[in-house]
């Protein structure tokens, strides 16, 4: 008797390069979650984190902690003006009212003149808004009227410890003239992704949600221009063991072969390391693992040897087994990379297979 048994597929080949840390630490936190963790003030270093990074023209970024910042958190400079990052980091999503409340403020130290309006005045809490906050903020002319309606209860008596401010006269006509089309919020996941532009990312966040694309083991028929040193200095190793000439084309009808087109995929491997780094990790990561390579093989180097052939051969054996534990890429290294930072260090000059 049939039971209509289907076959179960196999799950697909992963996407990414599985690491150690991936069975060391499961499941990454993911940063979204990351950013309910955090205390009030870790938050406005945070934000102060991603705003130095924005651009936008801005020529000093300045947090403005504690009491008396008249309503301002994180204030980004430039030219002509400034904008403002008002961060909240609370238990729930912003209300109506917790807004009302920060934009009270906004109105009475700019008539005042303490401050200009800013050109943007951007919402940051890790929660985001209230569906009804949200409304407020598409629908900029409800602002005003939500202002007005709510002030008496979360403005009046909680802009200043000293006095009530009162919403009448001079302060009301100046409220009705502001124009409120530069109020909005930023969205978690905005958050996250400028974030990520900075440097300070991997250090907030961890590595361990990032995934390195599979290395692809098939490299370029045609030698590009990034290739022709290391490739030289290899085809003069191989002519320093046997004494005849090598080229590209003549190396291939001998046992050499092997040996170019490894060493041809294990450059592009830790060609493709570099890039991974460069988009995931502070500047100079990579650049700083060049030189731990640099060091680990540096004495092997200087060993004597016959021929460049032999001294290829045993820096090759010997790199494979540096430790990298205190660098932030090794979680991502793989054999194929250990041996292409040898050859990206022949590119850049550190030295050569043979000493003439």
């Amino acid at each position: 008797m049939s039971f209509g048994e289907n076959t179960i597929k196999l799950p697909p080949a992963p996407e990414f390069e599985l690491t150690a840390l991936d069975i060391e630490k499961g499941e990454p936190v993911h940063p979204l979650d990351r950013l309910q963790i955090m205390s009030a003030d870790t938050w406005e270093v945070f934000t102060l984190e991603f705003v130095s990074y924005l651009g936008n023209g801005y020529e000093s970024v300045t947090r403005c902690a504690g009491a008396g910042d008249k309503g301002r958190d994180v204030i980004a400079k430039f030219a002509t003006g400034w904008d403002n990052y008002q961060c909240k980091h609370y238990k729930d999503k912003l209300s109506v009212a917790n807004v009302v409340a920060e934009l009270g403020k906004l109105v009475y130290y700019t008539w005042r003149e303490d401050y200009t309006l800013p050109r943007d005045y951007r919402f940051v809490s890790p929660k985001g808004c209230s569906s009804d906050c949200i409304d407020m903020l598409v629908n900029k002319s409800r602002i005003k009227v939500e202002i007005i309606k709510r002030w008496d209860k979360v403005c009046k008596d909680k802009i200043t410890k000293t006095e009530s401010i009162l919403l009448e006269g001079a302060l009301l006509d100046y409220l009705n003239t502001i124009d409120f089309s530069f109020v909005d919020e930023m969205s978690s996941q905005e958050l996250i992704a400028k974030h990520a532009l900075t440097p300070y990312h991997s250090t907030r966040f961890g590595s361990y949600h990032l995934k390195r694309p599979q290395v692809q083991k098939s490299v370029p028929d045609a030698v590009g221009d990034n290739e022709k040193v290391y490739i030289e200095a290899l085809l003069h190793a191989f002519s320093d063991a046997d004494g005849a000439e090598y080229s590209l084309d003549s190396v291939m009808d001998t046992d050499y072969k092997d040996d170019l087109e490894r060493a041809r995929i294990n450059f592009f491997s830790a060609e493709s390391l570099e890039m991974f780094s460069r988009d995931a990790f502070p500047t100079g990561c990579y650049e700083s693992l060049k030189c731990e390579c640099h060091e680990g093989v540096h004495s092997v180097v200087r060993k004597k040897f016959d021929d460049g052939y032999q001294r290829f051969l045993d820096v090759s054996t010997h790199c494979v087994k540096i430790q990298y534990d205190a660098h932030p890429l090794r979680h991502f290294l793989q054999t194929s990379d250990r041996k292409g930072l040898c050859h990206q260090l022949v590119n850049d000059l550190k030295f050569k297979w043979i000493k003439k």
